[in-house]
């Protein structure tokens, strides 16, 4: 019995500090189409995506580089984010509002970065090619 209930604990308890590498590696699968990210952690849109969606998608880009190489800082500051999306100071302050307000990402210690990868995975689902 134990050993099923640790099995099911393991199955249904997920920590995303030991992220499946099958999982990661499904989700930078998904994301080198639209976005790369240098061993520095800099992020280069390479599509044009609706402004609704940069903010997530660089956010995203940035939390899964991070959990494929430590030594890539998991938070942006907001004048990296503003850099890297190349949006306009108010459509910029609009959908970083958006991102907070809809609990995509959170301010720790002056960065930014998403809440957990669930989110990611979600974002990640809806995202099309004609985006």
């Amino acid at each position: 019995m134990t050993n099923d209930f640790e099995t099911a604990k393991k199955n249904f308890i997920i920590d995303q500090e030991e992220y499946s590498r099958p999982k990661l590696t499904e989700l930078m699968n998904k994301l080198y189409k639209w976005v790369k990210v240098t061993k520095e952690g800099q992020l280069i849109l390479l599509k044009k995506i609706p402004t609704r969606k940069v903010l997530r998608l660089l956010i995203s880009a940035r939390f899964i580089a991070h959990l494929a190489s430590s030594e890539i800082s998991v938070g942006l500051s907001k004048e990296e984010l503003k850099a890297y999306s190349r949006l306009q100071d108010n459509v910029f302050s609009t959908r970083l509002s958006e991102t907070f307000r809809d609990k995509f990402a959170e301010e720790k210690d002056g960065l930014i970065q998403i809440k957990n990868i669930f989110l990611i995975e979600q974002f990640l689902g809806v995202l099309k090619d004609g985006d």
